[in-house]
């Protein structure tokens, strides 16, 4: 029996991802994503009914809204990301890499490339069903493992049409870091990669940097963490970055982002580097932040490949307003036009 498959949230737009999928009598819920900006819409929500939940990383566009489901409803996630869910919510445990059933149905997991314990969800219904989550190809601290056959994917599609290599991306952010500046990360993403490349290269550039003891604390829990969870050989750069001596005031932090205002850092520009706030597209438009992407979702050419690895039929491009264009292109037998620019100011 083919599945049925209803995107709640997530289509159409960067909006809460929750992601429906019936099949075999069952009905699993694919992440429960809250609201990334106020006025954002959670209605999915409403109504809901189902069997289980699975939530694919810890990122608020994906588990904002558990607190919302039903306590007794049954929720699945790796040990990772269950330290994010509101406090007493039960859980049961993903493998971050591997197998398992949830309500009968056969669920393979792997990681997604694009946050700390993060994965991807692969349901073993019909011809299969690919859920990537948000996933990134090019992290080089996060790993990805390449996912089983599945007639159906999909996949994240946060920057439609882009296609930049993220090396690009770090030359870019390079050539920016002239002069004090602030670099609000989130935590469990792309905040522990970039101090490692910070911590690379900063030098070279002639920075003088610092972190807040959140990005401290960050790596140290990630030291902590089961090796799998990141590539190897970056223990080391781990504990000489936390051991290196840093000055008081440096040119350039890295800090949590909690919504940082440019009047909250009056002796330095922030530098954006990820998703834009409306609130956010406001103040670039206006000349007061600045913005550069550093590649933490997939782009043109890996969901392409991710499709042809796959071997699907029929893709369902998510989180962008580009779905019909994103779609022409992963299914088209030709090769796609690249873009240098997302047509979304998010990710």
């Amino acid at each position: 029996m083919s599945p049925r498959i209803e995107v709640l949230s997530g289509l159409g737009d960067k909006s809460p991802a929750a992601i429906l999928v019936e099949a075999e009598g069952k009905r699993l819920l694919l992440d429960a994503g809250g609201a990334l900006h106020s006025g954002q819409s959670t209605a999915w929500v409403d109504g809901l009914d189902v069997d289980a939940v699975l939530i694919s990383h810890d990122h608020f566009d994906h588990i904002g809204a558990v607190a919302e489901l039903p306590a007794e409803l049954p929720l699945y996630c790796t040990a990772v990301v269950a330290a994010a869910l509101p406090g007493g919510r039960e859980w049961r445990a993903l493998p971050e890499r591997g197998q398992c059933r949830i309500e009968g149905i056969p669920v393979t997991t792997g990681h997604a490339g694009h946050s700390l314990g993060g994965v991807w969800l692969h349901l073993g219904i019909g011809s299969g069903v690919f859920y990537s989550g948000d996933a990134c190809l090019e992290s080089q601290l996060f790993p990805f493992d390449m996912p089983p056959p599945a007639r159906i994917a999909l996949l994240d599609a946060s920057y439609g049409r882009y296609d930049t290599p993220q090396a690009q991306c770090r030359a870019a952010i390079a050539r920016s870091l002239t002069g004090p500046r602030v670099l609000p990360v989130p935590l469990s993403g792309r905040g522990l990669e970039m101090a490692l490349w910070l911590d690379a290269h900063a030098e070279r550039l002639g920075i003088a940097w610092n972190l807040d003891a959140a990005c401290r604390q960050a790596l140290e829990q990630l030291l902590r963490l089961p090796g799998s969870l990141r590539r190897d050989a970056h223990d080391a750069t781990i504990r000489r970055l936390l051991d290196a001596p840093r000055v008081g005031s440096p040119e350039l932090w890295l800090v949590e982002d909690c919504d940082d205002d440019p009047q909250d850092w009056p002796e330095h520009r922030l530098l954006h580097t990820g998703y834009l706030t409306p609130r956010r597209q406001r103040q670039k438009a206006d000349g007061e932040v600045d913005w550069l992407r550093w590649n933490v979702h997939l782009r043109l050419t890996h969901m392409r490949g991710l499709t042809n690895r796959l071997g699907a039929e029929r893709v369902i491009p998510l989180f962008t307003r580009e779905v019909r264009a994103v779609g022409e292109l992963l299914t088209a037998t030709e090769e796609p036009a690249m873009s240098e620019e997302g047509s979304d100011a998010a990710g």
